[in-house]
Order: C-alpha cells, then sequence, then structure tokens
C-alpha cells in the first residue's frame, strides 16, 4: 500500500475549523432535509474495493488556516462540475472563506458557507485558495468582474443529511455521484489514516477539541486489498474522504472513515441540490387547500425546491417555504410557517 504519514504539526491546525451550530432548535428545524425529501435511500452496494479504485479528486491545503469548510464546499463544487461537465472547474475556497459572517475569527459554520454560495463563487485562478493563511485568504482582492463571474456559480437549495448514518452518505454519493461535506471531531492522536476513537468521552465542545469539515468521495468495504496494515478494519463499512491538509498526509490526501468512527463523531453532514440556473420551471397550479397544491404553490413562488417532489408531507421544508410566502406578501411581521387564514386567502387570490 502507498501511503504516507506525514501530517501538519499540531501548532498548525487550525483550532476550530467547522463551527458548532449556535441557532435556536426552531430556526435548525427549518433546514432542508433529507429525509423529507427522499423518504427510503438507495440500497448500497457494500463491496471491497482497492485504493487504485477510490474516487479522488484534487486535493487542497488549507495550510493551518480555519477554512476547511470553504475548501469542502470547494470540493462539492469540484466534484457537481465534473459531473455535469467532465472537467474539473476549480472555485475559489477564498472567496468563499472571506466573506464569512464571523470574520476576522477562524473557521465556519454550515448555514453560513451554503448560504455564501448561494450568492455565487468566483474562481481559483482569480482568488486562490492553497497554502494561505487566514489573514492571506481574507485580504485576497476580489474585484467586481471576478463577482459576476462567481454569480455562475450561484447555489440553488442545500440539504442537512439529518438524521445521518454512513449508509445514507453512501447512498447519496452512490445515487448522485456527489461528494458530501462530513463534519468530525477528535483529537489530534486519533485522527489517522484511519482514524479511531481512543477518547470515548471526549468533549466536543471542549476548546481543545478540533472540529474538522470534508468531502466524502466514495465508499468501501475495508479489506486485505486496500488495508493491509489495518486487519483490525477488515470488514467494515467505510466513507472515503478528501483531506485540506495537502497531499503529503494520511493515504495521499486520503483517510477512511469507518462506521464506528462515523457514529461517535460525525456532527454534521450536507450537500447542494444544484446550481440556481438549474432550478426547474413549472406551470401555474391552482390551490385546493391540500398539502401537495400548497407546495405546488411554492414551488411556483421559487420558494420550494423545484426538483422536490410534492408529497403532501408538511415538513420543515413546507414550514420554511410558507413562512417565506407570509413575509414575501406582507401576512405577518415574522412568518409562522402556519398556514391560516389570511395566508389561505392570499393563496387562493394568486392560484384561483
Amino acid at each position: 500500500m502507498n501511503e504516507t504519514t506525514k501530517e501538519i504539526p499540531i501548532e498548525d491546525l487550525p483550532n476550530p475549523g467547522a463551527l458548532i451550530d449556535t441557532r435556536t432548535e426552531a430556526a435548525k428545524a427549518k433546514d432542508y432535509k433529507f429525509g423529507e425529501i427522499v423518504s427510503a435511500i438507495e440500497q448500497v452496494v457494500w463491496v471491497e474495493k482497492p485504493q487504485s479504485a477510490w474516487r479522488k479528486f484534487p486535493i487542497f491545503n488549507q495550510n493551518g488556516s480555519g477554512s476547511c469548510v470553504a475548501q469542502t464546499l470547494r470540493k462539492l463544487y469540484g466534484v457537481y462540475l465534473w459531473l455535469k461537465t467532465g472537467v474539473w472547474v476549480d472555485i475559489s475556497g477564498s472567496h468563499i472563506y472571506q466573506r464569512r459572517s464571523n470574520r476576522p475569527a477562524a473557521g465556519m459554520g454550515g448555514e453560513d458557507v451554503f448560504t455564501i454560495g448561494q450568492k455565487g463563487t468566483t474562481l481559483n485562478s482569480f482568488a486562490p485558495s492553497d497554502d494561505l493563511t487566514d489573514s492571506q485568504m481574507d485580504a485576497m482582492n476580489v474585484i467586481p468582474f471576478m463577482e459576476k463571474i462567481g454569480e455562475t456559480f450561484k447555489l440553488g437549495k442545500y440539504v442537512v443529511v439529518s438524521p445521518t448514518d454512513i449508509d445514507t452518505i453512501a447512498s447519496i454519493i452512490q445515487a448522485t455521484g456527489k461528494a458530501v461535506m462530513v463534519w468530525f471531531y477528535f483529537k489530534y492522536d486519533e485522527w489517522t489514516n484511519v482514524p479511531t476513537v481512543i477518547y470515548p468521552n471526549l468533549d466536543q465542545y471542549a476548546s481543545s477539541t478540533l472540529r474538522h469539515s470534508l468531502g466524502a468521495v466514495d465508499y468501501t468495504l475495508l479489506g486485505q486489498s486496500n488495508v493491509p496494515d489495518y486487519p483490525q478494519f477488515w470488514g467494515k463499512k467505510s466513507l472515503i474522504i478528501d483531506e485540506s491538509w495537502g497531499l503529503g498526509t494520511a493515504m495521499n490526501g486520503q483517510r477512511v472513515i469507518t462506521e464506528d468512527f462515523f457514529k461517535a463523531r460525525n456532527f454534521f453532514a450536507a450537500h447542494f441540490m444544484n446550481f440556481s440556473f438549474e432550478e426547474a420551471t413549472i406551470s401555474k397550479p391552482r390551490y385546493d387547500e391540500t398539502v401537495v397544491s400548497l407546495q405546488n404553490c411554492l414551488k411556483y413562488e421559487g420558494l420550494f425546491p423545484a426538483n422536490v417532489e410534492s408529497s403532501g408531507v408538511f415538513g420543515s421544508i413546507t414550514t420554511k417555504a410558507v413562512n417565506a410566502f407570509q413575509l414575501k406578501y406582507g401576512l405577518a411581521t415574522v412568518g409562522t410557517g402556519a398556514v391560516g387564514p389570511k395566508t389561505k386567502a392570499k393563496l387562493h387570490e394568486l392560484y384561483p
């Protein structure tokens, strides 16, 4: 097995890169959830893949900055564009990172990074992203024409994978080919080629705990053909992740996340659905007070994902869309997400 063990000096590690979500539970409940979009995941074909068969994309190097979340979205962009065009289009992680809401502090939040992506992101050739510090990335000058080019790459809706498990992540990769953003917390000595829990009671919120974002790009069963030096893990379901610590780390820039480690240390997973210009157009619907007709009307308003089935299930996606509808038409100063008399009357007016 061709692997290296060189790692970043611990003093150069960002702490943390992936910020804990401090939103209220009510705000979190409005996130688009994978479980509402896909009623049942596609069954994963778990087979032992040799390392030579693992998908692998350009390995980034965040150089000790706190930009791992931005680097991960950069990876998700690249994989999606490669699927669409067959060409690797390198999007700027610096342009994502320098617009974080907590600047100049290090690290980023999940909602923050996808919200920034919905505004568009320019090319890496205009705003390089590797081997730079936080201050160097923040100082990157993205002038108006670069911003304009970046608008081409505005993201559409994003989906939080909740509840999350390794089969769901692998199923998304298998069914769509996309990469998935996955976050983990750990102590440095746990983060080896095949990360292992050494501290079962590790406090996720402690200042000494590392929190890191990566792109899951493939999945495999582990065995003698791919991790011959780690027989203790043979037979384990595992994700293959691309690091953002450079090619000299782990197994030539990739790590293997077993199901055991995933269950113990994953605390966020998400991916984006498409680019905003890919949102489908639909014919004007009629509102008949059913949830399906409500969802169709909200799609027409551009407030509900157009490529998500109108299922008739009134979940967080629908609640968030109703909330936006109420604010759009001045039905409330703070949207409730509930379809009361005023909202029904407006829907009947617009969609008779």
